[in-house]
């Protein structure tokens, strides 16, 4: 109980370029368990953590700022909307293959944007802000 308590307070107090980065947390973390499940042959248990992933990606697209974040978020849109796709092919098929396919998608995603909101943080402490539109 207490987790969750925590969990829901990093959430509602984190900043949105920090919601993207544990959205990508959450969805590495699922898509792992998900592969362990299949392994295993749990496939309800996969199931429910491939469709999380598939509501995180949902939340991920609707967020794209289309007007400001120009070629990137058209870009990131193509990727989500593929990602969801294979996602339920892999779901449907128990396809190990194209769900590590998605954790190597979701794994560079997590790594870009971590150095992305570095370099943010740099260019923040020398020019006095940012703006994040994605």
């Amino acid at each position: 109980m207490m987790k969750d308590h925590y969990l829901e307070n990093a959430v509602l107090t984190a900043s949105p370029a920090k919601l993207i980065e544990m959205l990508y947390e959450k969805s590495v973390e699922l898509l792992k368990e998900a592969r362990e499940f299949i392994e295993k042959e749990y496939f309800l248990e996969a199931n429910e953590r491939i469709k999380r992933v598939q509501d995180i990606l949902i939340e991920l697209n609707a967020s794209l700022d289309m007007e400001k974040g120009g070629q990137i978020a058209q870009s990131l849109r193509s990727l989500y909307l593929y990602m969801y796709r294979t996602l339920v092919e892999a779901n449907i098929k128990k396809d190990l293959k194209k769900l590590d396919e998605i954790l190597g998608y979701f794994q560079e995603l997590l790594e870009a944007w971590r150095a992305a909101m570095k370099s943010a943080n740099v260019d923040k402490k020398s020019q006095g802000g940012f703006n994040i539109s994605v």
